[in-house]
């Protein structure tokens, strides 16, 4: 019976406006989830009942008919698709340092019982052995740990930094890392030595530097007014025993410029047989920096006024215990030590694909690939030309636009209830028909 055609159109409209408010419903339900992405419906009519194709025109000479329309009827709706929204959702402050937002495309990697999984959220947390986790799955972050060698130290670069490995894994910073002793390698001196000092008259400085082991030890250093002009002695001694100096006197120019020496070599196996022990590394001697060769003015100066001449820095520390952890915009994990250094412990990596809105959704706000998504490609910030960098102390909220939502909702209501009387309205018109009598 044609008529019934209308029963299975309004029964169409139903089930597809059903849906399209099942998606809704999860947009709104989801309003508050970190990361979250917005889904939107789409219909499209099904497919149509052609009755007549119609006909092009037959006419000559202005005799003749014109062309008539095809003549069909649609069957009704059905889902046609669900998109994914994938715009940037707004990034919230947040007080805790592993909390991770991504700004630009990409999403955080994470390792699920050996399955690649991705992510906008990035609540993370470190679990009992050192390993950055998902706070609600327990899945690893994954990213680049620092290099190590044979000791299990760290690899350093010429710089004195950390070398990251190149392979990705489970981010891993142990409990109780530490940062390990460097021995003081370089020292510097600046200030003035007044140019009224009488002969015999002295100034002393003196600075605790480090040994291979982060042993401390005192170095001090005396310069004394010579009999010639602009010319000091200079002497020196370590935790208090006296030191044989490369040069025994410091020469300045007439200008009150330093002359000579620039630079110190204290030879570390000279003092290991002055300690009597072997605490400095030998193939790590120290230079004391008297002035810079391209810029003597910012050292030691002999000028008309008071003395200040002092050690100003050395690079050498002791042992440090992690403190405190912080992430960069480039994804670089960064370590804070009771020694006052600060070290590079691992970076962040993140993904991106060529069809990003072609993910599937795998739950607990997790991405997979699908056949249309295309592969991932894992890097860093620096591997996609700055085009997507990380805020720390902040999460990236959904993207759900209520008012949109609400909208969506009325709308969809409205169509609900269209569909419902069309299917009511029909049933009126079977029932009359049913109630034909033959005369």
């Amino acid at each position: 019976m044609g008529i019934s055609r209308s029963l299975s159109i309004g029964t169409s409209s139903l089930r597809a406006n059903q849906q399209r408010f099942d998606v809704i419903s999860n947009n709104l339900a989801n309003t508050n989830t970190v990361g979250y992405k917005t889904n939107c419906a789409t219909f499209e009519e099904q497919l149509n009942q052609i009755y007549s194709r119609g006909h092009s025109t037959n006419q000559s000479g202005g005799v003749g008919t014109g062309g008539t329309n095809p003549l069909q009827f649609g069957l009704g709706v059905k889902f046609g698709s669900i998109q994914q929204n994938m715009q940037q959702g707004t990034i919230e402050t947040t007080s805790r340092p592993l909390d991770l937002a991504l700004q630009g495309d990409g999403f955080f990697v994470y390792n699920n019982n050996g399955v690649q999984e991705y992510s906008r959220a990035g609540a993370i947390s470190k679990d009992v052995n050192g390993f950055f986790v998902d706070s609600s799955t327990g899945s690893f972050l994954q990213g680049y740990n620092v290099q190590v060698d044979a000791n299990g130290m760290p690899v350093k670069d010429s710089s004195g930094n950390n070398i990251l490995s190149g392979q990705l894994s489970n981010l891993q910073i142990s409990n109780d890392v530490i940062s390990p002793p460097n021995q003081t390698q370089n020292i510097s001196l600046n200030g003035n030595l007044n140019s009224a000092m009488n002969v015999g008259d002295t100034r002393s400085t003196s600075i605790n530097i480090f040994d291979n082991i982060g042993g401390v030890h005192t170095l001090e250093v005396v310069f004394t007014k010579s009999q010639n002009a602009n010319e000091y002695t200079l002497s020196g001694t370590l935790d208090g025993k006296n030191i044989t100096l490369p040069s025994s006197t410091v020469k300045f120019n007439a200008d009150g410029t330093l002359n000579s020496p620039l630079t110190l070599t204290l030879q570390s196996s000279a003092l290991n047989t002055l300690l009597g022990n072997q605490s400095f590394d030998t193939n790590k001697n120290i230079n004391l920096q008297l002035a810079p060769s391209n810029q003597i003015t910012s050292g030691l100066t002999q000028y008309s006024m008071p003395n200040t001449a002092t050690f100003s820095t050395q690079d050498g520390y002791k042992k440090g215990d992690l403190q405190d952890l912080s992430v960069d915009k480039q994804g670089y994990i960064w370590g804070a030590f009771s020694n006052g250094k600060s070290e590079i412990m691992g970076q962040v990596a993140f993904a991106k694909f060529p069809n990003q809105d072609a993910l599937v959704r795998s739950g607990d706000n997790m991405y997979a690939p699908s056949p249309n998504s295309g592969d991932a490609k894992i890097g860093t910030v620096d591997t996609f030309g700055n085009t997507t960098y990380v805020i720390s102390n902040a999460l990236e909220q959904s993207n759900v636009d209520i008012t949109t939502q609400f909208t969506d909702m009325i709308s969809t209501q409205r169509a609900f209830e269209a569909a419902s009387r069309t299917i009511t309205v029909t049933d009126g018109m079977l029932q009359e028909l049913n109630s034909l009598k033959r005369v």
